[in-house]
């Protein structure tokens, strides 16, 4: 239960001796709000492991969405791939498929590398994260792995990311 006085809101439960004392009184005393030394530097430990794990998530949350976009880039050629070779009746390589009147893909990757042949393509892309991964992607699987492609498996010697 509280009352109100010209001295703000009184509020029993903080008075050390039972009687009413507003809520300024006891913020103004210096026995209402004391802490310890320990008390300050575990109140800043908590902190500090709040913020540092607040920052593992936010970097592993960035490596992943580059990891996706690396292998987003790689689905994207797999489409062009297939509209490239309706048009031309081959693969193509990186500029085949950026370029030209009615490009099949649009934007390119700076890390993309595309290995062809008339019937086989590997594509590689290296993702932008903070420990960078290498995707591959072939004609023959249509999967993207981490591991690199023999030739038996893909047809053409696949390159290495940019």
């Amino acid at each position: 239960m509280t009352k109100t006085h010209n001295a703000g809101i009184t509020r029993p439960e903080l008075s050390g001796l039972g009687g009413a004392a507003s809520a300024r009184s006891v913020l103004a005393d210096k026995r209402g709000l004391s802490t310890s030394v320990p008390e300050t530097l575990g109140a800043v430990g908590i902190g500090i492991v709040v913020l540092s794990l607040t920052a593992v998530g936010i970097g592993a949350a960035f490596n992943y969405a580059q990891d996706s976009g690396a292998q987003a880039t790689l689905d994207a050629v797999k489409s062009a791939q297939v509209l490239y070779q309706a048009k031309n009746a081959s693969y193509g390589d990186v500029p085949g498929l950026t370029t030209g009147q009615d490009p099949a893909l649009p934007k390119s990757n700076p890390h993309l590398a595309i290995a062809k042949s008339n019937t086989d393509y590997c594509a590689a892309v290296k993702s932008d994260s903070m420990f960078p991964n290498s995707y591959w992607v072939t004609a023959r699987t249509g999967q993207v792995t981490t591991t690199k492609p023999a030739l038996a498996q893909s047809g053409v010697a696949c390159p290495d990311p940019l």
